[in-house]
């Protein structure tokens, strides 16, 4: 895995987490990278260090706890994702996606109160496990116009235990996961 993939994956999930409390204890965020004898990434920091980290963003990039998506040439605006979001909440439990062949199996579905992403491919030992909360997505869409709210998100995702992204292949192994443990 290339350390791009891992800033871009660390950045992401800061933006995605954030700072409250379960039960009176402090929830950390997590991120482990190990790619076999050539490099092993350890990140562990409390939740509430990522509301730090937003109020702080500069203002081009982030206002009030909200992005503002310039869609630039693309037609898919967020009121177009937020109208999706919708008619997807709405389809219930079902599978969205399903793709099989010799070598991999892909399986993106709603399943309770979560869109789950699948992805296996047993020749050589890949998978990826993402499973993201039905309640994250209505919180980032909650924004107005052009705009999705991080500050929801970060809320809503800490109220989040266990894993949330697992990748692994025959050599290397990436998760991030929020619990109570620094």
């Amino acid at each position: 895995m290339k350390r791009k993939v891992l800033a871009g994956l660390t950045f992401g999930i800061l933006v995605g987490a954030g700072s409250a409390s379960a039960q009176g204890l402090k929830p950390w965020l997590h991120v482990q990278v190990d790619e076999g004898s050539k490099s092993k990434v350890s990140v562990n920091l409390p939740m509430s260090l990522v509301e730090i980290a937003l109020a702080s963003a500069p203002q081009t990039l982030i206002s009030d706890g909200h992005f503002k998506l310039h869609c630039g040439n693309s037609r898919l605006s967020v009121t177009d994702m937020r109208k999706m979001w919708k008619e997807l909440k709405a389809a219930g439990d079902t599978e969205f996606v399903t793709v099989e062949d010799e070598h991999e199996s892909v399986n993106v579905a709603r399943k309770g109160e979560l869109v789950q992403v699948r992805v296996d491919n047993p020749s050589n030992k890949e998978a990826v496990r993402v499973d993201v909360p039905l309640s994250l997505v209505d919180v980032l869409l909650s924004g107005e116009g052009d705009q999705i709210d991080v500050r929801a998100a970060i809320g809503e995702l800490s109220k989040r235990r266990g894993d949330i992204v697992h990748v692994s292949d025959a050599t290397s192994q990436v998760r991030v996961w929020i619990d109570e443990r620094n």
